[in-house]
């Protein structure tokens, strides 16, 4: 499991399995008991599932930041801006992401569409139920676009956690998306979506165009004027 690079300037894609991964890693970890009953009961499937997770549109939010390691670092220093809590971690963990070249080696770009960054996942759907990792159920609300609920079962664990214990990658995913979940999860996708917004290159994106990333010089601009502290920017 890799995350998808740009040849020669062209991102090549679909990469479905890997796709499937990162997404099946975003629900393992957000997903929510089942036994909360966070889903109305007439929308459960009839086959056994352990955790519940809602919506497309959440998830859609959540995978964004995972492949957008600029974004992650410029929402962790927003969002100490405007907490003040535990610094000494988060500047640790901005300097760790820009040591490790993240923006340059792991972000894997997304399309905009109408409510921002979105892809159909149709097929990474497709797989997880013909493997009974994930079962999918829609909510109709009217005239609204569908609400999905996403029900993961013992099965889909048990790959997400083999997934961890044997591909280096996969760490690298689920650690993120536990940094996600500490620091960010208590931020709902619109939350989530108008803070996207707030960035000109994110709302100016054309539809069906790969969002651009944020410079590194905006990334360390932001750090310096929060922290007081300057971030290194590669010249190369």
């Amino acid at each position: 499991m890799i995350a998808p690079q740009f040849i020669h300037g062209v991102r090549p894609e679909g990469f479905l399995e890997v796709d499937a991964a990162r997404l099946l890693l975003i629900l393992h970890r957000f997903a929510r008991p089942a036994e909360e009953q966070t889903f109305p009961a007439r929308y459960a499937p009839a086959q056994p599932f352990v955790a519940h997770f809602a919506s497309e549109y959440y998830l859609q939010k959540l995978d964004f930041l995972l492949r957008y390691p600029a974004y992650f670092i410029h929402e962790l220093t927003e969002l100490y801006q405007e907490n003040a809590a535990d610094r000494d971690i988060v500047i640790a963990t901005i300097r760790q992401i820009h040591r490790d070249r993240e923006p340059e080696l792991q972000t894997i770009p997304f399309r905009k569409f109408w409510r921002g960054a979105y892809e159909r996942r149709d097929d990474v759907e497709a797989w997880w139920w013909s493997r009974g990792l994930v079962y999918i159920r829609f909510e109709l609300r009217g005239s609204a676009r569908p609400w999905k609920h996403y029900f993961l079962t013992q099965a889909g664990v048990d790959v997400a956690e083999r997934l961890v214990r044997n591909l280096s990658h996969a760490q690298w995913y689920a650690d993120r998306i536990g940094q996600i979940h500490h620091y960010m999860g208590h931020l709902s996708a619109s939350d989530i979506k108008d803070r996207q917004y707030r960035h000109a290159r994110y709302k100016d994106a054309n539809l069906n165009e790969y969002i651009p990333d944020l410079t590194a010089q905006e990334i360390a601009d932001n750090f310096f004027y929060v922290f007081g502290e300057q971030l290194e920017v590669s010249d190369g």
